[in-house]
C-alpha cells in the first residue's frame, strides 16, 4: 500500500521539488574532447539496473567518473578518488590508522551519505568484492579495500546517489558505487608519474602503469592485460608545523589556548609516575620518599625523584609517529572475450592485488588504568623495596613495598611498527548471449574472490614477561625508576616481542539473469528483467598467543574468528514507458516506470525489498523523477559469529548500589562484548526527487538537482553498558527487578536491608539492533560545454552536497544532531574546468568541504570550537604529440594543492587534522608521461 501511495503521489504531485534523474557527469575536468560526430547507441547496462537498453539511465540519479577525468583532476590512488565524491563523508577507515586493532597501511573504502561503512555497496564490474581481511572498530565493521581496484585500468566509475537493495541485495543503502575496468584493448599503452612535496620532503610518489591487448580469430577472440605500480615514502608527524607536537594551544588563539583539552600530551614518559602499595594493592605512604597517598614521580626537567602525583601531560607521542605509511603496491587485471558465435560469448576476469605497507608510531604507554603493572618489592632498583629497606638506607625503619605503575613509557625499547601485507584475487568466468529471433539477452558466471592481509607488528610489551623482568633481585632486572636507558637491550629485549593478526575475507558467487522485451504498449516496449543469485561469504581471523592471552601492554584481549554463510537471492525487474513518441501528449513527452524487487535469504533471516521510480518529461528540455526504495544491511559475518570477550573498564558507576565502594567510577568493571547470532538486519527507507534541465537558451548548459532523505532502522552496535546500568537501575528503583543484561551475585543481607541489588558481575554489551539514523540532503550539480571556438573548447562543471539533516535516536529515545557536530560538516562541494585546444590541454579542479563544531570539550568561555572550511586546488597542463617520432606521447605537469593549503585544524587528533576531510601531503607538483603504440 506504501508503495503504491508513493507511485500516485509522482504522478499527481509531480509540480512539487524534485531531484536530479538522468546520468551525471562528475564535477572533475576531462583533459580534452572529442569532435562532435554522430554516435550509433547500443543497449547497454547502467549501475542501478539490470535491464540493457538505450536512456534507461534517466531514471537513476548515476555519476558517472571517466578515466580522463581522474587523470586531469591529478587523482593517483582510490583513496584520493573517494576523497573527492562529495556524496562521500567520514571516511573513518583509512591510511593513517595505527592502532594493533585497526585496519592499517593500504586500505580505504567508502561512505556514501555519510551512514558508516559497509552500508555502499561496492562493485567491480557489476559485482561485489570479498571483505578485507582485517575488520577495525567496535563493533567490528567489514569493508571492501578499494586500493585492490588498479585505478589505471579504470574505464569508468558509477556512483548510484539512491538506495538499491531492490536490485543488489544487501550493503546498498547508501547508494552503489560501481568500477568498471578497460576491456577489449587494441595496442599497448604505458604511462608513469613521479610527485615529490613542493618542501622537499617527505612524502614522494611513483607510479607505472602498462596495459594492453589483442584480437585473435578475426576478431573474436581479445585478450587484454593491466599492470599498476605505487609507492609512497614514509610520512612522519614531525614533517609538518601542525602535526609535530600533540600539544594544540599554541595553535589557537583566546580562550581556547588556555584549554587543558587541546593539550593531547601524555602523561605516559621516560619519567614514571608510581604508588607505593601493600600486599593487597591498597595505596601506602613511606616517609621521605612518597606523598601520604603513596604516590611519587620522576621530574621531566631534572630527573630526580620527587613525592606527590607528579605532573600530567607533558610527553609529545607524537616524534615518533607517523602520518601516512609507506606503500608499495601491484596491481594486475586481465580480461579474456571470446565469440563462440554473433549470439553466444564466453568472457573471462582476472585480478590480482598486493600491497606492503610499513608504518609507526610511538613507544606502548604503560598505565594503572588499562594495564594495572606492579613491580614487585624484589626489584633491584625500587626504591620503596627489599633493597633498599633497612639501616642506612632510603627507607631504614619502613615496611618494604610493591609500586604500582601509574604511567610510563620505555622509550629505549623505540617506537611501534608494523608491517602489513595484503594480497587478493579474483577470478571470474561466464558466458552471455542472445536468444534468436528475440529482444532477449542472458548472462551467467562464477566468481571467486580471496584477500588476505598479514600484519605483524614490532616493539609490543609482553606484560608476563615484563613482571618477571620486573621481579629480578638482581642488577639485571629492568629499571623504570632511572633516567631513560638505564636499562640495556640485554634487559629490555627479554619482553619486547612480536605480534601479529592475519585474516582472510572470501566470497564465492554464481549469478544467472535475462532480460528482455515482452509486450508493446503505446509509450514502448515493456522490459523485464529476471535473476538469481548465489553467494558464500567467509571471514577467517587469527591472532598471535599473546593477544589471544591477554598478555599486550595497551592492547586489549583478541579472539580467533573462523564463520561463513549461504545467501540466496532471487529479483525481477521491470521497466514500463507509460507514454512515449508514439503515444506523447501536451506537458507528457514522457512518462517511464521502473519497479523492481528483491528477496535474499540467509540462514536466521531473510529480506524482500521493493523499489520504483518514476521519470517524466513535461517538455524536450526538462526531466522530473522521482523514487522510493526500501533497503537493508544483513548483519555481517563478524557481527554475528564473533566469540563474546571481556573487558575491564573503569570510568563508569553502578548506579543501583549508590554509595558502595565497588560502584565507583574508579573501580573497573567488566564488560562483556562480542557477537549476536539473533541479530536481524538493518532496514532502511529512502525517498529520491529530482530534476535535470537542459537550458534550451544556452546549447551545452544542463543544471539539476536531487532532494533525498533516508531513515535507517536497527542499526547494529554495541549497547552501552552505561546505558544498560542505568536502565538495571531504573527497574531496581521501580521495584520490577533488574535488567537481564546486567549481571550480579548474589545479595547479601545487607544489601537486602539497603533495597539494593547484589554486587555487579558483568554487563552484556554485545552487538544489538539499536538506534536510527535519518539523513536529509541535497545534490545540485551543473555541467556546461562550450562551443569550439577559435582559441579552444570548455568544459565546466560542479557538484555541491548539503545535508540538511542527520541525526540518531538511541534504545532511550534520546535525539542527537550530528550535521556540522563533530566530523559531520554540512556542505562537501567539488568544481572542475578544463580547456582543449588542438595539442594542448589544462585543468583547474578544486574541492571544498564547509566548516563544523568541534566536540563539547573543546568550547571555552561559551564558545565553540570551529574546524575551519578546507579547499584544495589542483591544476595542470598538458601536451599531446601528433607528430614525429614522438607521435602519441602525452606529457602532463601538474600541482594538486597549489596553494599549499594545510589542514584545518582539527584538536580530538594528536595529529591535528582530520583525515577523513584533509590531505597532509602539501603541495605535491607532478609530471606524468604517457605513450600509445
Amino acid at each position: 500500500m506504501k508503495l503504491l501511495l508513493v507511485l500516485f503521489t509522482f504522478g499527481t504531485l509531480a509540480w512539487a521539488p524534485v531531484s536530479a534523474a538522468q546520468t551525471t557527469p562528475a564535477a572533475l575536468p576531462s583533459p580534452s574532447t572529442p569532435p562532435e560526430e554522430p554516435v550509433r547507441l547500443e543497449a547497454f547496462t547502467v549501475t542501478g539496473s539490470n535491464i540493457k537498453g538505450i536512456g534507461t539511465e534517466r531514471t537513476l540519479p548515476v555519476t558517472v567518473i571517466t578515466a580522463d577525468n581522474i587523470t586531469a583532476a591529478g587523482i593517483n590512488t582510490m583513496t584520493e578518488l573517494v576523497e573527492t565524491l562529495s556524496f562521500s563523508t567520514n571516511v573513518s577507515i583509512n591510511e593513517t590508522a595505527t592502532g594493533p586493532n585497526d585496519a592499517r597501511g593500504d586500505v580505504s573504502t567508502i561512505n556514501l551519505r555519510n551512514l558508516g561503512a559497509g552500508r555502499t555497496l561496492v562493485l567491480l564490474n557489476g559485482r561485489r568484492m570479498s571483505a578485507y581481511g582485517v575488520t577495525p572498530g567496535t563493533p567490528p565493521v567489514q569493508f571492501v579495500n578499494v586500493n585492490a581496484i588498479p585505478l589505471g585500468a579504470i574505464s569508468q566509475v558509477e556512483v548510484l546517489r539512491d538506495g538499491a537493495s531492490a536490485i543488489y541485495g544487501s550493503d546498498a543503502i547508501g547508494g552503489v558505487v560501481n568500477t568498471i575496468l578497460k576491456k577489449n584493448y587494441s595496442g599497448f599503452d604505458v604511462s608513469a608519474r613521479y610527485a615529490a612535496a613542493s618542501d622537499g620532503g617527505s612524502p614522494r610518489e611513483t607510479s607505472v602503469s602498462l596495459s594492453g591487448g589483442r584480437g585473435f580469430n578475426a576478431g573474436r577472440t581479445n585478450v587484454s592485460l593491466a599492470y599498476n605500480f605505487y609507492h609512497r615514502d614514509l610520512l612522519m608527524a614531525p614533517e609538518r608545523d601542525y602535526a609535530g607536537n600533540a600539544d594544540k594551544r599554541p595553535l589557537v588563539g583566546e580562550p581556547f589556548n588556555t584549554n587543558s583539552n587541546f593539550n593531547n600530551l601524555n602523561s605516559s614518559s621516560p619519567y614514571g609516575r608510581f604508588t607505593a602499595v601493600t600486599d593487597t594493592g591498597a595505596s601506602v605512604s613511606v616517609p621521605g620518599i612518597t606523598a601520604t597517598n603513596g604516590q611519587f614521580y620522576y621530574d621531566p626537567v631534572t630527573g630526580a625523584r620527587a613525592t606527590g602525583a607528579g605532573p600530567t601531560g607533558f610527553y609529545n607521542s607524537q616524534s615518533g609517529t607517523q602520518l601516512l605509511p609507506t606503500i608499495t603496491r601491484h596491481n594486475v587485471f586481465g580480461t579474456l572475450d571470446h565469440k563462440f558465435t554473433p549470439a553466444l560469448s564466453l568472457f573471462g576476469e582476472l585480478s590480482y592485488y598486493d600491497s606492503k605497507s610499513f608504518g609507526q608510531f610511538d613507544t606502548s604507554p604503560i598505565s594503572l588504568a588499562t594495564d594495572g603493572v606492579v613491580i614487585p618489592k624484589t626489584n633491584y632498583y625500587n626504591p620503596v623495596g627489599t633493597r633498599f629497606q633497612g639501616s642506612g638506607t632510603a627507607n631504614p625503619t619502613g615496611t618494604a613495598r610493591n609500586v604500582n605503575i601509574r604511567n610510563y613509557r620505555a622509550t629505549e625499547i623505540g617506537a611501534r611498527s608494523y608491517d602489513t601485507d595484503s594480497d587478493s584475487y579474483r577470478l571470474l568466468a561466464g558466458l552471455r548471449g542472445d536468444v534468436a529471433g528475440t529482444t532477449w539477452n542472458w548472462e551467467a558466471a562464477g566468481m571467486y574472490m580471496r584477500g588476505e592481509t598479514f600484519q605483524v607488528n614490532h616493539g609490543y610489551i609482553s606484560q608476563s614477561r615484563l613482571q618477571q623482568q620486573l621481579a629480578l633481585a638482581t642488577p639485571d632486572a629492568y629499571n623504570p625508576f632511572g633516567p631513560p636507558g638505564s636499562s640495556p637491550e640485554s634487559v629490555w629485549r627479554n619482553f619486547v616481542v612480536d605480534i601479529w593478526d592475519r585474516g582472510i575475507g572470501s566470497l564465492g558467487s554464481f549469478d544467472a539473469r535475462t532480460s528482455g522485451e515482452i509486450f508493446r504498449l503505446p509509450g514502448g516496449a515493456v522490459s523485464l528483467a529476471l535473476g538469481g543469485e548465489y553467494r558464500r561469504e567467509a571471514m577467517k581471523q587469527r591472532n598471535d598467543p599473546f593477544g589471544l592471552a591477554n598478555d599486550v601492554i595497551a592492547q586489549s584481549e583478541q579472539l580467533d574468528v573462523d564463520a561463513s554463510r549461504d545467501v540466496y537471492a532471487g529479483f525481477a525487474e521491470a521497466l514500463v514507458p507509460l507514454v512515449g513518441r508514439e503515444n506523447k501528449v501536451p506537458l507528457v513527452k514522457s512518462l517511464e516506470l521502473r519497479v523492481a524487487g528483491r528477496h535474499e535469504r540467509y540462514k536466521n533471516f531473510s529480506a524482500t525489498k521493493p523499489g520504483a521510480g518514476l521519470s517524466w518529461r513535461p517538455i524536450e528540455w526538462l526531466l522530473l523523477r522521482g523514487s522510493y526504495n526500501e533497503g537493508f544491511r544483513a548483519p555481517a559475518v563478524i557481527e554475528l559469529f564473533t566469540p563474546a570477550i571481556g573487558r575491564r573498564n573503569e570510568g563508569f558507576v553502578d548506579p543501583a548500589r549508590p554509595g558502595q565502594p565497588d560502584a565507583a567510577s574508579s573501580v573497573s568493571k567488566r564488560v562483556v562484548t562480542g557477537g549476536n547470532r539473533n541479530l536481524q538486519p538493518e532496514e532502511s527507507e529512502s525517498y529520491n526527487f529530482g530534476f535535470v534541465v537542459d537550458v534550451p537558451a544556452v546549447k551545452g548548459l544542463s543544471v539539476g538537482m536531487d532532494v533525498y532523505r533516508i531513515k535507517q532502522f536497527n542499526q547494529i552496535d554495541n549497547s552501552s553498558a552505561v546505558n544498560e546500568l542505568n536502565l538495571d537501575a531504573q527497574l531496581w528503583a521501580a521495584g520490577g527487578g533488574g535488567n537481564p543484561r546486567v549481571i550480579r551475585g548474589t545479595r547479601t543481607p545487607a544489601d537486602v536491608a539497603a533495597n539494593i541489588p547484589g554486587m555487579l558481575v558483568e554487563v552484556l554489551s554485545t552487538y544489538q539492533n539499536l538506534s536510527l539514523r535519518e539523513i536529509r540532503g541535497t545534490d545540485i550539480f551543473a555541467n556546461y560545454l562550450t562551443p569550439r571556438w577559435s582559441f579552444g573548447r570548455f568544459t565546466f562543471s560542479g557538484v555541491v552536497s548539503y545535508t540538511d539533516r542527520l541525526r540518531s535516536v538511541n534504545q532511550q529515545g534520546t535525539v542527537t544532531e550530528l550535521v556540522r557536530n563533530n566530523g559531520n560538516p554540512r556542505t562537501k562541494a567539488t568544481a572542475g574546468v578544463s580547456w582543449s585546444h588542438r595539442n594542448w590541454s589544462a585543468s583547474v579542479f578544486e574541492r571544498y568541504t564547509s566548516d563544523y563544531v568541534a566536540p563539547i570539550a573543546y568550547a571555552s568561555a561559551g564558545r565553540p570550537f570551529i574546524i575551519d572550511e578546507y579547499r584544495v586546488t589542483n591544476a595542470s597542463i598538458g601536451y599531446t604529440f601528433r607528430e614525429s617520432a614522438l607521435k602519441s606521447m602525452r606529457v602532463r605537469i601538474g600541482v594538486n594543492n597549489v596553494f599549499d593549503e594545510p589542514p584545518p585544524l582539527y584538536p580530538p587528533n594528536s595529529s591535528g587534522y582530520h583525515p577523513s576531510y584533509a590531505d597532509p601531503r602539501g603541495r605535491m607538483p607532478y609530471v606524468d608521461v604517457s605513450y600509445k603504440f
